[in-house]
């Protein structure tokens, strides 16, 4: 066979498995040092948990060069498309009013005759457009100031600026119809003056 030695045993080394006989022995549990009463044989001693202070650090997340403001955000900018439609809401005032004024000139320019100068009262005309883009020019500008920045309210619509530049055009156009001699003398009859 295999050489076997004297004083071993020959089955234990025919063993397949792993089991083997673990030899016992007392073993010995330590105790907790004198005077700690919260000691317990068997159960895991746990430390009391550490009262950690809730302190927030705050790193700067913004990358250089940006600028953090306080107050109201920002609006969202509103497209061209509807910044036109805005404008163009309440624009049968300034047309009405220029529609006035052009019959007015015309009159005017009529009633003249042909010995006068035309090419000053077309001047005049123009001017007077000019004018009255100037001053809608402004009313959108002190209507944004007021209502957007002081009130905060948002423009829907510029019929109010269109209503003052029709309003306008409509005495620029009186006072033409009020050099005209025969629309006196017919608006003092309607008014029953002599």
């Amino acid at each position: 066979m295999c050489g076997v030695t004297e004083g071993t045993d020959p089955t234990q080394e025919l063993r397949f498995d792993r089991t083997q006989e673990i030899p016992t022995e007392a073993f010995q549990t330590q105790q907790g040092k004198p005077g700690a009463a919260d000691f317990k044989t068997g159960v895991a001693a746990v430390p009391a948990q550490r009262q950690v202070e809730q302190t927030a650090s705050f790193e700067p997340t913004l990358a250089p060069g940006q600028i953090v403001t306080s107050g109201h955000l920002k609006r969202p900018d509103v497209p061209f498309g509807v910044r036109m439609r805005q404008l163009k809401a309440g624009g049968r005032w300034s047309v009405a009013g220029a529609i006035f004024l052009l019959v007015s000139w015309g009159l005017f320019a009529a009633s003249a005759g042909a010995d006068s100068d035309h090419g000053t009262a077309t001047l005049a005309l123009v001017l007077i457009f000019v004018v009255a883009v100037g001053l809608f020019a402004l009313s959108r500008l002190v209507g944004g100031v007021v209502l957007e920045k002081i009130m905060g309210r948002t423009r829907r619509s510029a019929w109010l600026s269109h209503a003052v530049i029709g309003l306008f055009l409509v005495v620029a156009g009186a006072q033409y119809l009020r050099s005209i001699s025969w629309v006196v003398d017919a608006w003092n009859f309607l008014r029953g003056v002599r």
